[in-house]
């Protein structure tokens, strides 16, 4: 239960302490010099000043929380498109090895950075925002060979980069995502850097 008497002996000693401010005496000694008219207009102008200021505070406590929900959906997306990847990868290693991989020699053979970098415009990221870290050899069986492939790329946004990974795994080379890594490096503009670890397979041609 409040005690009253504390909130007003609390109350009274900041009334005593503003008193004895040099500052404060001035102030209120001009506060007396106003006329009745005056004194109504000043407290009016506070009024409206004060009530601004509460609707600026609230205005950008909503804006905030609304970037804070659009950012956390948005991240939530993307991890659920991790998680999904993760699940396809699964379900691919439990699979027959035919029955994830194309038959057609052009469309899966060839230097994997140009194709990384055709996507990569496709969504709408310059291709020299993209590089090949490294590459080495994964699993081979009779029907493919593996490579592990690590690319880098910067200067991108969420959406650039969920719809990369996106049309990456759905393209017409069989890639899958292993991980992601994302480096906002906490840029106020919204952009990103991420590494994405892939395994890209290339189908063995049948003598």
């Amino acid at each position: 239960m409040v005690n009253r008497a504390k909130i007003q002996e609390w109350a009274n000693g900041i009334s005593d302490s503003l008193n004895e401010q040099q500052w404060f005496q001035e102030l209120r000694g001009k506060w007396d010099e106003l006329d009745p008219q005056s004194k109504t207009y000043l407290k009016f102008a506070v009024g409206v000043a004060t009530a601004l200021a509460l609707l600026f505070m609230l205005l950008s406590a909503i804006w905030q929380v609304h970037s804070l929900r659009t950012e956390y959906e948005e991240k939530t997306s993307l991890v659920q498109l991790i998680q999904n990847a993760h699940d396809e990868i699964r379900r691919l290693r439990e699979a027959a090895p035919s029955a994830t991989l194309p038959t057609g020699k052009e469309e899966a053979a060839g230097a994997w950075l140009p194709y990384f970098e055709s996507t990569a415009e496709s969504a709408g990221i310059d291709r020299t925002n993209v590089s090949l870290q490294s590459e080495k050899a994964g699993q081979a069986t009779e029907y493919s060979k593996e490579a592990l492939i690590e690319l880098g790329v910067k200067h991108v946004n969420l959406k650039q980069l969920v719809h990369w990974v996106s049309s990456l795994e759905s393209g017409r080379r069989p890639v899958k995502l292993r991980n992601l890594v994302v480096d906002t490096q906490d840029d106020p503009s919204g952009y990103l850097n991420a590494t994405l670890a892939l395994s890209a397979f290339t189908p063995i041609a049948s003598p």
